[in-house]
């Protein structure tokens, strides 16, 4: 398992930054360069582009922006996008050929040091390590690493490599539901996430490219982190889950306008995500199941009926009287752990 963590090199002196702006400028023309070629040619099936291009950068540098944009084309292609993609993102992925990074020495615990650009440039960057850095301390730390400009800032992209966790094999079996009101319920009655709600709001009322909507998607972001991280999961064996795809678009023309643009900003594919990381590193088994009916379904009796579902609550003719997404969590876990339905169920490797 891989996993990346950022530092920030803004503390590199101005003629580091100068050096920096050069390569960067230079690099996004030469993508744009072999992006032109590879287009002109049709050639989207190569593994790598053996020819150079009109840039003072050195050959292996022009080898590795020349892989990066035969990337670029594939993946348009792979999206049925017929117009030829333009390379505006200042985003690099350097390997070991131009890197070295060292540790602990002088006021900063980090350098990393960028050679083998042309010119005779090499530029040697500062930086700090942090508390997200400092948590695969005993992980492998990688060689390669992307180099990005944001917004006149330079930062870096670290990666750690770790020999996946031995699935466990005792342990608790949970169902998850993830929701907009409150993020997470889960089968042994508890609930994460009330506040989430508000934030979706708080973005809904920003101008779309903001600043302050930019502001606003980091803090859900952030939370949405925060609130997954709450949730026990070192004793537990198997975590199951809904397979939720496509959920937003699939509320078009169904539900009112003013929450469609809330619900555009629901964070429950970052949940996913991170559950999905959190298997690897703990050892869980993670399960997704068909979402059908789980939220009509009474866990109790088994009945399907839409009108039991009561706002946050589902009641049932049986006398079940439950938080609705508990609920909804308590059949999650029986089709994942109990259902012979084989077919209703996906596993994670």
């Amino acid at each position: 398992m891989i996993r990346r963590s950022q530092i920030n090199i803004n503390y590199a002196n101005n003629g580091k930054k100068d050096q920096l702006d050069l390569f960067c400028k230079e690099a996004v023309r030469a993508v744009n360069l072999y992006i032109d070629l590879l287009w002109e040619q049709d050639d989207f099936n190569s593994k790598f582009v053996k020819v150079k291009v009109d840039t003072w950068l050195s050959a292996r540098m022009q080898q590795c922006l020349g892989k990066q944009a035969l990337e670029i084309v594939k993946s348009q292609r792979k999206r049925k996008k017929k117009t030829k993609p333009i390379f505006k993102r200042h985003s690099f992925n350097l390997d070991s050929r131009f890197i070295t990074i060292v540790q602990d020495i002088n006021s900063f615990d980090i350098w990393i040091t960028i050679g083998s650009i042309g010119n005779r440039i090499k530029i040697i960057l500062p930086g700090k390590k942090h508390k997200h850095f400092n948590k695969f301390a005993d992980w492998n730390l990688k060689k390669s690493i992307r180099l990005r400009c944001v917004n006149g800032k330079y930062y870096v992209d670290v990666y750690f490599e770790k020999t996946d966790k031995n699935k466990k094999i005792f342990g608790r079996e949970v169902g998850l539901d993830i929701g907009y009101k409150k993020l997470i319920s889960t089968s042994d009655y508890r609930t994460y996430g009330y506040e989430l709600e508000a934030v979706y709001q708080k973005i809904s009322r920003k101008k779309q490219g903001s600043k302050a909507f930019k502001r606003s998607l980091v803090e859900r972001d952030n939370k949405t982190n925060q609130i997954v991280n709450q949730v026990p999961l070192k004793r537990v064996k198997t975590l199951v889950v809904e397979d939720l795809k496509n959920l937003k678009q699939k509320t078009k023309g169904k539900l009112k306008k003013t929450f469609v643009n809330k619900m555009q900003r629901w964070s429950y594919r970052d949940v996913l995500d991170k559950l999905a990381s959190l298997a690897e590193e703990i050892g869980f088994t993670l399960k997704k199941i068909n979402p059908a009916y789980t939220s009509q379904r009474c866990s109790a009796c088994g009945v399907i009926c839409k009108s039991n579902r009561q706002g946050e609550i589902y009641k049932c003719a049986c006398g079940l009287f439950l938080d609705a997404d508990v609920n909804a969590s308590l059949n999650i876990l029986h089709l994942g752990v109990y259902s012979p339905q084989a077919s209703y169920i996906k596993t994670d490797k």
